[in-house]
């Protein structure tokens, strides 16, 4: 089985900016079984963004990476941000710190597929969090 069909058609929660702190929807890939789990946070973006695909592999130095194809569900441009967390077997975060959150624009009924590398051999678990940036120049 791969890991497309165990992922279900997973929608990704938000947070705003600016506003309330609140848990966003987080994809977490554990690269030493090829399980994936969907946490579903808070849902402003329900029914905007889907998880249509995760795979994973190594980069020639020996590190996992992770590749996860998103889609948007609706006809407008979104303004996301992502980060892509990574952990050892214990579930400690590996220098959380060094990995701000990136700027993602998806445009309206497309895809994109965002990728990390993990930075310590030691990390087996990544976990994907989505938030909407959410600013006057960008609401619709």
């Amino acid at each position: 089985m791969t890991l497309v069909h165990m992922i279900p058609c997973a929608l990704l929660g938000a947070l705003c900016i600016g506003c309330r702190t609140t848990a966003g929807t987080s994809v977490v890939m554990n690269h030493s079984t090829g399980g994936s789990v969907i946490y579903e946070g808070n849902t402003r973006l329900h029914n905007a963004v889907s998880v249509t695909g995760v795979t994973y592999d190594k980069v020639p130095a020996g590190l996992n990476r992770v590749n996860i194809q998103l889609t948007s569900l609706v006809q407008r441009e979104l303004h996301l941000q992502y980060r892509i967390a990574w952990f050892n077997a214990e579930g400690m975060e590996i220098d959380g710190d060094s990995r701000p959150y990136r700027p993602l624009i998806l445009q309206g009924m497309d895809s994109v597929t965002v990728t990390g590398v993990a930075n310590h051999p030691s990390a087996v678990t990544s976990r994907l969090r989505l938030r909407e940036l959410r600013s006057a120049d960008h609401r619709h």
